[in-house]
């Protein structure tokens, strides 16, 4: 290993490019709250150039970290590294497969050029309640482990490591090594959606995710019930949340018509949107109604992957979770 790199420039004072996770530790322990992490950049540079980000003069830049971009299944675990970009779940089988809320969700992230460069670790840290990938993966149940150098490695749920608008549970010194949630399993469905302001690179004004378990079928013309359900809500609040309301009306009910329209009444009522740019709290309630329905609808007609890409377009790589080693 060559040892990280230092470079000066006018938006920062330092930039390191640390080899190992260790390096990049002790980099976060030596400048603290004077430092960020960055892979993609694709909000810490545009926060720095609008000066959001008051008192950072060192970036700490771990893409030269080698094995920290890898996807992995373990048992009934999905482990993601913290560069795995958002173009790498995509292209992922293991994600696609067991994970289809999240890739759905990746897939809607800005265009290929950002998703080929933006990771999911930064997604999550940024924080905003219209992040994209923050709402499947709380719907999945996902946990994330940080780690410092001072006391090494904790890992928290979504609930505690998010904490207001923007706000997360994560020390100065410390780095998100790793995204853990369970696999879906042949029981299970899930699904994304989002509704933005034009077909492409829009930031929500509403995203829904849901994952319902369901009993076996006894006989073909038996409608399985609901066992369990998580129902997310993105852009409505001042974090994503579950309409654990809404959750507890499917359990066991069948899912039909009935079903999903209560459950679509109460994530409305259950959202506390505001007014912006994007549309007024009364049209985001509405809508958090009318995507809730149609995602569940979508489930109860095994339809949610109808519009999956067979060739989403990659920038680099060979498809399917196989990318060349970063530099």
């Amino acid at each position: 290993a060559l040892g990280s790199l230092r470079y000066e420039c006018a938006m920062w004072q330092y930039f390191f490019t640390p080899t190992s996770v260790d390096e990049a530790l002790r980099l976060l322990d030596e400048h603290r709250d004077r430092a960020r992490l960055i892979v993609g950049g694709t909000d810490i540079i545009l926060e720095l150039e609008r000066g959001q980000r008051t008192g950072v003069d060192t970036l700490i830049d771990i893409s030269r970290v080698h094995g920290l971009d890898r996807i992995t299944l373990e048992g009934d675990t999905l482990r993601l590294g913290p560069l795995v970009t958002h173009n790498h779940v995509v292209s992922s089988t293991l994600c696609v497969e067991h994970a289809f809320p999240l890739a759905q969700a990746c897939w809607d992230v800005g265009a290929p050029q950002i998703r080929n460069r933006g990771t999911v670790a930064g997604n999550l840290i940024t924080a905003s309640p219209a992040n994209d990938t923050i709402t499947p993966l709380w719907a999945m149940d996902a946990r994330v482990t940080l780690e410092s150098a001072e006391r090494g490695q904790r890992t928290v749920t979504f609930p505690q490591f998010y904490q207001g608008v923007r706000q997360v549970d994560l020390a100065a010194e410390e780095m998100l090594v790793e995204i853990t949630f369970p696999a879906l399993q042949e029981n299970q469905r899930g699904i994304f959606l989002k509704l933005g302001l034009r077909q492409a690179q829009a930031i929500a004004v509403v995203n829904v995710a849901a994952v319902l378990s369901f009993e076996k079928a006894k006989k073909a013309d038996f409608a399985p019930s609901v066992t369990d359900a998580r129902i997310t809500l993105g852009s409505v609040a001042p974090t994503i949340f579950r309409a654990q309301e809404a959750e507890a009306a499917l359990v066991g009910q069948p899912l039909n018509e009935h079903s999903i329209q209560r459950a679509a009444e109460l994530a409305a009522a259950a959202a506390r949107p505001i007014d912006d740019i994007r549309g007024s709290a009364h049209y985001r309630r509405m809508m958090v109604e009318v995507y809730v329905r149609r995602a569940l609808t979508a489930l109860s007609w095994g339809v949610e992957r109808s519009n999956w890409p067979a060739d989403p377009p990659m920038l680099w790589g060979h498809g399917n979770g196989h990318f060349p080693p970063l530099a």
